[in-house]
């Protein structure tokens, strides 16, 4: 790379991508220069295909609904599926009593559980990853 040239690594692929582009030249992802840092979940499968959602210090709210902070047009999603919610420095998912549950991992969760970074999430037929960006910072600021 040139001294001086911008470059940008998609959250998605991990391709890094010169100039001052948009999307990844690689996977098509909109890029998030200064929104790397940030928790977030990504799209990796579902609509729309490679969407970065940015999720708050407090709760985020996700579902159908358009009450949600994370809205999904999955029809397989509840209206209010899940939450996240940062506390004590970690990042938890709940389910909210949704039809088709919430899945982490794999794994079908009964209670609030953990996130780790890269946990995968699939609600409905979407499935969508974690990245805790720089958690410590997010937890104490």
């Amino acid at each position: 790379m040139t001294p001086g040239t911008a470059s940008t690594t998609c959250s998605y692929c991990k391709h890094e991508n010169l100039g001052r582009n948009n999307f990844c030249t690689q996977c098509g992802s909109k890029l998030l220069p200064d929104q790397e840092a940030k928790p977030r979940l990504c799209i990796l499968y579902g609509q729309p295909h490679g969407a970065v959602f940015l999720l708050r210090k407090g709760r985020t709210t996700i579902g159908h609904d358009p009450g949600n902070i994370v809205v999904l047009g999955d029809q397989h999603i509840s209206n209010k599926h899940a939450a996240i919610k940062l506390e004590d420095g970690c990042f938890w998912i709940e389910d909210r009593l949704s039809k088709n549950g919430t899945h982490v991992n794999g794994q079908r969760i009964m209670q609030r559980t953990p996130l780790a970074n890269g946990s995968v999430i699939k609600l409905g037929s979407t499935i969508l990853k974690f990245e805790d960006g720089n958690q410590s910072q997010i937890a104490t600021s």
